[in-house]
Formats: structure tokens, sequence, C-alpha cells
């Protein structure tokens, strides 16, 4: 299924993209490099040998003295040197600096975007670098505020480090009455007659506001109530959740309950949402047999995506101990999974029928077949591990890609945006980047090879 490599190869590095040569090896004693003359009689590279050249021709490297190295031609010696065509490195991505504006809160007509706790500056550089115009500012714990969405060759910038957000139409009192009233207004101005519809009320996932909770569940069902008293024809529209109205192409509203018991309002179409969870937290349980908690990490990705493997797809786990994406594909979906890690699978997963494990360096393994999906969940330098994945995409060696990439401490923003780089120029097409609910330090990545 798979062949190791064997020992270092001529030719660039593989982990910086380059294509191995395969011509024969050197000659020679192994370990010994020759001194003075060449081996079997030819010149060598660099340094000339002394006296006269080998078979009367000189050697490359330094011109031979004598009379033989002037040249033919007096006038070459006057003629300027002949400047070669040569491809320029691609140049390096330059990140700004960006300084923090005051936090404030979220006004109509702004973005009011959520993240995970403590990540509200690696939101404010991504929105930065993808666009300085947006403006992007704190609003509170795990809130950001923002002009607008970066956009890229017309098409809205997924944001990986944004949770949840949306266009904020009004801010309203934490009373029913008036959130009733902002969405009944924001409705009929995105559709004139009554579609399918979701309501959510949220709050941001920090430790002030997460005690808000439960007061954000008594004030939705409050809110429904008054709809129906001064929206009738939409209170009936009305369907149980985003994921339903994403499916009849419907709307979607969502409220998010400040600290201090304000209310932001809006209303967007449920296609255009960036996550279809309340607040975005899509939660995911798995049995206590799950042999990690990566397993739900790797459950969320297939929700986010809508799409997972079908029974009898070859996979394959790179860094796959203790193997909680391998048990998912294994229990879940019935697939095919080559598990790639020196470590030992839990008791688990081990016997499992399709698995095979290969105790081996993920970085040193290349398949004989093509793999329908290549997993990732290896705890490495990241952009190393951006190398290996477009490596397996530049050889063809899988179809479909999830990876879970670990971040630094600092500059998240920064590393994300280069490892999208470096998938892209491997092959990797339609990237989605999103740092779910049950990442921590990591972001999830997602691609096709087409």
């Amino acid at each position: 299924m798979v062949r190791r490599e064997r020992g270092p190869r001529r030719g660039n590095d593989e982990r910086s993209g380059g294509k191995p040569a395969r011509g024969r090896p050197e000659r020679g004693r192994p370990g010994k490099p020759a001194h003075g003359k060449p081996a079997h009689g030819k010149p060598t590279h660099g340094k000339p040998t002394q006296g006269k050249p080998s078979h009367g021709k000189p050697t490359h490297g330094k011109a031979p003295q004598g009379q033989d190295a002037q040249p033919r031609d007096r006038d070459a010696a006057r003629r300027p040197p002949v400047q070669r065509a040569t491809t320029p490195p691609p140049a390096r991505r330059v990140f700004p600096t960006v300084t923090l504006a005051a936090p404030s809160p979220a006004r109509a007509g702004e973005w009011l975007l959520t993240t995970r706790p403590g990540a509200e500056l690696d939101l404010i550089e991504e929105l930065y670098f993808n666009d300085e115009k947006s403006a992007p500012r704190p609003a509170g714990a795990s809130l950001v505020a923002a002009r607008a969405r970066p956009k890229k060759h017309g098409q809205t910038v997924e944001l990986a480090f944004a949770r949840q957000g949306f266009l904020v139409a009004e801010t309203t009192s934490a009373s029913g009455s008036e959130i009733a009233r902002a969405i009944a207004t924001a409705l009929h101005a995105a559709s004139r007659v009554p579609v399918a519809w979701a309501f959510d009320i949220w709050v941001p996932d920090s430790d002030v506001a997460n005690p808000l909770n439960a007061a954000a569940t008594a004030l939705e069902a409050e809110t429904l109530r008054e709809i129906a008293t001064i929206a009738a024809s939409w209170s009936v529209t009305r369907v149980p959740d985003a994921r339903v109205a994403f499916s009849e192409n419907g709307l979607y509203a969502q409220v998010c309950l400040l600290p201090d018991r304000r209310c932001a309002v809006g209303v967007g179409w449920a296609r255009d949402a960036i996550s279809l969870a309340p607040g975005g937290r899509l939660r995911v349980h798995v049995p206590s047999a799950a042999p990690s908690r990566a397993a739900m990490k790797l459950l969320e990705a297939f929700a986010w995506l809508d799409r997972a493997p079908e029974p009898g797809d070859l996979c394959v786990d790179l860094g796959a101990a203790p193997g909680g994406w391998t048990w998912v594909l294994l229990e879940k979906y019935r697939t095919r999974v080559l598990a790639v890690d020196p470590a030992n699978l839990d008791k688990s997963v081990v016997g499992q029928r399709g698995l095979v494990h290969l105790r081996a360096d993920a970085f040193k393994i290349e398949p004989e077949e093509t793999m329908d999906w290549l997993f990732c969940d290896m705890a490495f330098r990241p952009l190393e591990v951006a190398g290996l994945l477009a490596k397996w995409a530049r050889r063809q060696w899988a179809r479909m890609l999830i990876a879970n990439i670990k971040l630094p401490m600092r500059k998240k923003a920064e590393i994300m945006a280069r490892v999208r780089d470096i998938l892209e120029d491997g092959g990797w097409t339609n990237l989605r980047v999103r740092q779910l609910y049950h990442d921590r330090d990591e972001c999830t990545i997602a691609g096709v090879r087409l």
C-alpha cells in the first residue's frame, strides 16, 4: 500500500516542494571525497586542478592559467557579460503590524463577529490583512466589530477565526417586545413576502457572558411570542433551526445578548451565514470508547463541511496515534484506513476491520495508490506540515484533504495565511479554513485536488 523513502535523494528538498532527481548516484568510495584529480579522469566542478586540465579541456569554474585561457576573439574581452534570464523566487508575503483601536460596541451598519476566548487579536489581524478598510476593532470579550467583511475577486472572504457574526440592523434593550419589533422590521426589509426563517439568541463565549445563557433562552421564547402577535404571517414560516432555513433558501435572524443587557439584532440569508450553529458553537458528543477528544474535532469538521467519506473509501491518517480520527473513520463511516504513526494506537482501534497501522514517519512514506481522503492531525510545526500536505497534492496522492494545523502562541493569523499559500501552491483548491468550536490553538483546513 505504501513504500518508504530510502534515505536522502538528490535534487530539491521535498518539503519545499521540489521534484527529486532520479539520476544514478555518484561513483567513488563512499564517505571519502576525492582530493586533487577527479574520479575517472573527469574534470572536477568548482576549483580547477593544478597544471594542465584533464584531456586538454578547461575545468569548470575558474579559467586555467596560460595561453589557452586567452579568448580566441580579442573583441570578446571587451563585450559585456551576457545576462541570462532567470525566474526570481516568489516574494515572501509581508504582513503589516496591526495597531488595535479602542474597544467599543458594534453599531448599526457594522459587522459583529464572535470568536473563541482570547482570539480577538487573531481575528482583527486576519480582517486587517485581507482588507485594511474593514477597520476592525475590539467590541468586547470574544467580540470584534468591523465596517465590512473583506472580499477577494468579488467573493466574500471566509474568515478562519470568526465563529459567527452578522450585519447589525439595530441595537435594542434586552426586551422581548423590542427585539421582536427589530426582527420583524429586518425580515420585511430582507424579503417582501414571508419565507422560511430561523431564529437564535446567543451570547459570546466569555467568562462574563456565558452566565447569561439561561437569560438568553428565556428571552428567545418571549421574543417568539411577541413576533406571533405583531408579525403573524412571519411567525408561521419560522423553521426549527438555521440548517433547515439554509436547505429552504431562507433567512437567519440572530441576536447577540451582550453582558450589559443590550442586544445586537441582525437578519441575513442563511446561505451567507458564517455558521449555522448558535454563536458558532457546534457541540459534538462522542462515546467514552473514543480514544481521544480529537474525535470531536473531526466530527465537527464533517458537519461544518457538510461532507464526509463514503463507506469503503480509502483514507490515510497521518499522525494517527492514539487513534481519535481513525476511530471516527472506522466506527462511524466504515472506511478503509491507513494509520501512519510510530506510536501505538488505542486498544479500541486495534484489530478493527479495514485498519492498517504503519509504524513510520509520515514525512517518509509514499502511497502506492491514490487515496480518496488525506487526514492529518500531527502535533508538528505548521509550515512543515503544510509542505508535507502540499507534496501529497503535487504528487497526486490524495483527492480530498482535512487537516488540523497546530498554531504558535503569537501571529496565528499570519501563520495560517502562509499555510494557505503553501497548500494552494501545492495544488489544493477550494480551501476552507476555520477555528472550530472544538479546536484550541489550532485551525481546521479542508481542500480538494482537481
